[in-house]
């Protein structure tokens, strides 16, 4: 029994560590896809919204904060060797995506103490604070990058037509502001797209019968726990 035990644990930690990088590896071929599409958003054009960030959601949902955050690794490492705006859209990205993880995998532990607790409902709260930090961490790394390395100027320089087409014109006075306002505005837009497409996914039945290789989706089995 303890040697059967022992070899069914051996192998969910495998199925997990493979999870992770399978997902890992979609998330990589997600972005590059959105990158080639150039899913930018209209008024901050260098800010482009994302379908790998799916993967690594649906790898949150399915295996577990452990995996998810391989995952993101994963696409982190590839996308310093290879990608576009190194190391600086690699770390924003890296940034936002634990950022959201943090957020949600928080508001989901606190909503699951509740008496009705739900999977619906974890989410739901946990999409919230996931919302909230995200937009919280991503403007303030913004703002660290628009300062130290392409510097108001430079901002608008680059944005400035963007807002002109829709009567708003920048200044060196007015830019920081704008832009980081837009830019909290882009990642929740970002990662609501993001949850809706993982949800609707995860609802499907034979993503529900079935979980991952005949696992029991980790946000099931995580809110039942602490019922």
């Amino acid at each position: 029994m303890v040697v059967t035990n022992n070899l069914q644990s051996l192998r969910s930690k495998n199925q997990v560590i493979v999870g992770g990088a399978v997902f890992g590896a979609l998330a990589v071929i997600l972005t590059f896809i959105s990158q080639w599409l150039v899913l930018s958003f209209p008024l901050v054009p260098y800010l482009q919204f994302d379908l790998g960030e799916i993967a690594i959601l649906l790898a949150f949902f399915i295996f577990g904060p452990a995996p998810a955050l391989t995952a993101s690794v994963v696409e982190f490492i590839t996308l310093m060797l290879i990608g576009a705006n190194v190391p600086v859209g690699p770390v924003l990205k890296l940034v936002a995506i634990v950022s959201s993880l943090a957020g949600i995998w928080l508001g989901m532990a606190l909503a699951s103490r509740s008496r009705h607790a739900t999977v619906g409902r974890a989410a739901g709260f946990g999409t919230t604070l996931g919302l909230i930090s995200r937009a919280i961490l991503m403007t303030l790394a913004n703002y660290v990058v628009i300062i130290l390395i392409y510097t108001v100027p430079g901002i608008v320089a680059f944005v400035s037509a963007s807002f002109a087409l829709i009567g708003v014109t920048l200044t060196d006075s007015n830019a920081l502001a704008l832009v980081l306002g837009f830019t909290a505005i882009f990642n929740v837009l970002q990662l609501l797209f993001v949850a809706c497409v993982s949800y609707a996914i995860l609802s499907m039945p034979q993503v529900r019968n079935a979980g991952a290789a005949r696992r029991t989706l980790w946000v099931a089995s995580y809110i039942k726990s602490r019922e």
